[in-house]
């Protein structure tokens, strides 16, 4: 059996199931019972040229079946049009189904499933001039706004980045094939960058003082090198110290994984640094074959430090 065919036996099925459920065409939207369905609405369209065309839709749910959509109503994910018009057919039908399914997961936080899933064992039906439709229409604008959601915690809770490898590769998948559907969403991408600003500029921790121009950022630098930089009070640095390395006063988590960095072929290896209790930082470094530092990033504070002293009046 071709394609073709297959919906055109597939709508049949459903235009007949349809018209038993409801008996006849006289049911409308406003009938309160829902046509046996809880939660869903039945309508019937097009009666006055004598054609099956029914719509089941969930409440607060725009299905777009306006004959004149308005310019805004964004066009479906997926879209299935299949319709088939027949003198006479005579057929028997056993263990036919359908099954319509949508999933998505992120690491152990989300797990999205939904579908739908037809199955006739047995029927016997002879049909005869009969004009039969089946409309589809999914919308994944909410899914990608749910994968994006659980994407944006593990960025901003840096405990969740130990849960699984690789989210870094994920985002970029995910948020690569949906950039039309999320460029417009400025808010959450700039409260994001803000808060990861410290981040971006290697600060593992800082000690403020603004009685006298005495701020201290330890900065790993792109060398891998742990480095003391004093600050004023406006924030520029007058002065900078190396005070350690990552090698020498960092710990290796046994976290490790091939990558490109800045298009070189690299090794990307995790080290976690705790100079005192109540902070720990967790930074990349990344090493070429001979295992020379093409560079750094800090991951992620788990637990944060630092201190700030304000003078007296």
């Amino acid at each position: 059996m071709s394609r073709r065919q297959f919906l055109s036996l597939l709508a049949l099925l459903f235009t007949f199931f349809l018209l038993d459920l409801t008996s006849s065409q006289t049911l409308s939207s406003t009938d309160e019972s829902g046509g046996g369905y809880t939660g869903y609405t039945l309508t019937v369209r097009d009666s006055t040229n004598a054609t099956d065309d029914t719509v089941y839709e969930t409440e607060n749910t725009n299905t777009n079946t306006d004959p004149n959509p308005s310019t805004d109503a964004s066009p479906p994910d997926v879209y299935l049009n299949a319709s088939v018009s027949v003198g006479e057919i005579d057929i028997t039908v056993r263990n036919l189904s359908a099954q319509i399914n949508i999933s998505a997961r992120v690491l152990s936080l989300l797990n999205f499933n939904a579908g739908v899933d037809v199955q006739v064992d047995r029927v016997e039906l002879l049909i005869q001039n009969v004009s039969a439709k089946v409309e589809l229409e999914a919308r994944l604008a909410n899914l990608v706004v749910m994968i994006n959601d659980t994407l944006s915690s593990i960025d901003l809770n840096p405990v969740l980045a130990t849960l699984g490898a690789d989210v870094g590769q994920l985002a970029g998948a995910i948020t690569g094939g949906t950039d039309t559907d999320t460029g417009t969403d400025t808010t959450g991408s700039s409260s994001l960058s803000a808060r990861s600003a410290l981040l971006d500029q290697g600060i593992l921790y800082s000690v403020n003082d603004y009685s006298g121009n005495a701020h201290t950022n330890r900065v790993l630098d792109q060398a891998g090198n742990i480095v003391d930089e004093r600050l004023h009070n406006d924030g520029a640095v007058y002065s900078s110290q190396v005070v350690g390395s990552y090698w020498h006063d960092m710990t290796f988590t046994g976290r490790e994984s091939s990558v490109v960095f800045d298009g070189v072929s690299a090794r990307e290896v995790q080290y976690s640094y705790a100079p005192f209790a109540g902070l720990i930082s967790t930074a990349a470094i990344f090493l070429d074959a001979q295992g020379n530092v093409l560079g750094t990033r800090v991951l992620s504070e788990i637990e944060g430090g630092g201190s700030s002293t304000i003078a007296d009046d």
